[in-house]
């Protein structure tokens, strides 16, 4: 059987930010065994936190990986635990990038889209969803993996790193999410 092929993306460094937790997260991924214990490819890619990489780099992704799940991670200061997002919107980025810039119009469309990918808030998994993903570079990576695909494509949010929210404890966590995500693939 083939494996199948897992991406996680975490963002760089962005205003005054010193680590961005999401990419410690995916960067300590490999370090829990996950590509053992679920006998996957798991790909992690840190991506700067600007418009016009993540338009250019989130198509190239699915194509050069074809991943059965695309996870992206970002931080939010609001996150108390990992928390799922359900939705993105297309429009109404008013922030800017590490560049000064926003997204090029043209890649704005006035639509919303929900993931078709399920996850339960349980004791188990100790996550929480969410429909607001905050409408900067985590809703906008978001909203372009569910334009490919919303059955294969979530979003996280992953809370600034401390004594009770350590990269390591993050990362184990989010393998468990990726564990029953990867229930509902078929690819």
């Amino acid at each position: 059987m083939t494996q199948k092929t897992v991406v996680v993306t975490g963002f760089g460094l962005f205003r005054d930010y010193i680590v961005n937790a999401s990419w410690e997260v995916a960067r300590l991924l490999p370090e829990t065994g996950i590509a053992e214990e679920l006998n996957i490819n798991l790909v992690t890619i840190n991506i700067p936190v600007s418009y016009k990489d993540v338009d250019q780099i989130v198509p190239t992704l699915w194509v050069q990986h074809e991943p059965a799940l695309m996870v992206h991670l970002g931080v939010s200061h609001l996150a108390k635990t990992l928390t799922v997002e359900l939705v993105a919107n297309g429009h109404g980025y008013c922030s800017m990038d590490i560049h000064g810039n926003g997204p090029d119009d043209k890649c704005l469309v006035n639509n919303v889209i929900e993931t078709g990918l399920k996850i339960e808030c349980t004791d188990e998994l100790d996550i929480c969803t969410s429909r607001d993903a905050g409408r900067y570079l985590c809703e906008y990576i978001y909203f372009k993996s569910l334009c490919i695909n919303k059955n294969q494509t979530i979003f996280i949010h992953v809370p600034q790193l401390d004594q009770d929210n350590t990269a390591e404890k993050l990362a184990e966590k989010l393998k468990c999410v990726i564990r029953k995500l990867l229930e509902q693939v078929t690819t």
